[in-house]
């Protein structure tokens, strides 16, 4: 692997313990109120949502709505599985499996 590559997942590594381990001191012995912690629990899926809807629906830099590959569907199990079990696993996991079958049965 070459230098430049490990140091880069070494330094986010590093930026994604700050972050996570920071937000935990800084937050210890604090309650938050209970839109913060609604907001905080849904705020991967939102994410997870707009990226996935820019990769559905922007083909180098303009808008795609035709059916030339297999996102579109994803999106809509990807959808459904968020709005049924509020699991980011099960989103990912889901989206990603549809799309494999889906690419595996067009190669047939």
């Amino acid at each position: 692997m070459p230098d430049d590559i490990l140091a880069v997942i070494v330094a986010t590594s590093a930026a994604t313990f700050a972050i996570r381990y920071g937000a935990v001191v800084l937050l210890r012995g604090h309650d938050l109120s209970p839109s913060l912690k609604k907001f905080l629990r849904n705020l991967p899926l939102a994410i997870l949502t707009a990226l996935i809807l820019q990769w559905t629906f922007v083909k180098n830099g303009r808008l795609h709505w035709g059916m030339s590959d297999f996102y579109l569907p994803g999106l809509v199990v990807v959808f459904g599985l968020a709005v049924f079990t509020r699991s980011l696993t099960a989103v990912v996991l889901g989206g990603v499996a549809l799309v494999a079958l889906l690419t595996l049965l067009e190669a047939r």
